[in-house]
C-alpha cells in the first residue's frame, strides 16, 4: 500500500510438458499478468523433470504423498481407464503423458500445493529395477509379480 493506494501484483502458476515423460512447473509475479505467465512459463521449462512410467501410460504403483497440509493419493490403472483426478493432478498428468490414473486429494486443496505434492510424488516413485534390487530378485520375477508379464 502506498498513500495513491494498491501496487498490483499478479501472479501466475505454470506446468508444461512434452506429453512423453518431461514436465516441469514455474511461479511467476509481475505488476502485468502477461509478464507474470511469461515469468512462470520460463521457470517452469527450466525445472523440467522426466518421470518414468509403465508401459508409457500409467504409474508404476500406487503413491501415497503428504506435501504440508495436502495429502494426495495416485493410483495406477489398467489400460483404457483414463484420467479420473484433481483438475490439477489432471492436466500435470496430460502434461507428462500419463493417461490411466486416479487420484484423490486430502487435506488442504490449494493448487500450489497440489501441484508441488503431485510432482513430489511423481519423483518419488520406484521402478521395478528398484524394486528387484531391494528385495534381493531378478527383474523379471519382480515384473511377473506386480506387472502381470507374461511367462
Amino acid at each position: 500500500m502506498t498513500r495513491k493506494g494498491k501496487i498490483p501484483s499478479m501472479s501466475a502458476l505454470v506446468v508444461v510438458g512434452n506429453g512423453n515423460g518431461a514436465a516441469g512447473y514455474g511461479e511467476g509475479k509481475d505488476s502485468d499478468a502477461g509478464r507474470a505467465v511469461q515469468k512462470a512459463t520460463l521457470r517452469a521449462i527450466k525445472n523440467i523433470t522426466y518421470f518414468d512410467r509403465y508401459d508409457d501410460r500409467t504409474l508404476f504403483h500406487d503413491i501415497e504423498h503428504k506435501f504440508k497440509a495436502t495429502n494426495l493419493l495416485l493410483f495406477s490403472r489398467p489400460p483404457g481407464f483414463g484420467n479420473r483426478s484433481n483438475l490439477y493432478v489432471h492436466e500435470i498428468c496430460k502434461c507428462v503423458g500419463i493417461q490411466d490414473i486416479s487420484s484423490k486429494v486430502r487435506g488442504s486443496r490449494n493448487p500450489i500445493n497440489v501441484i508441488k505434492a503431485t510432482f513430489e510424488a511423481l519423483q518419488k516413485q520406484r521402478d521395478p529395477e528398484q524394486i528387484a534390487k531391494a528385495r534381493g530378485k531378478k527383474l523379471v520375477d519382480v515384473q511377473h509379480m506386480y506387472y502381470g508379464a507374461s511367462s
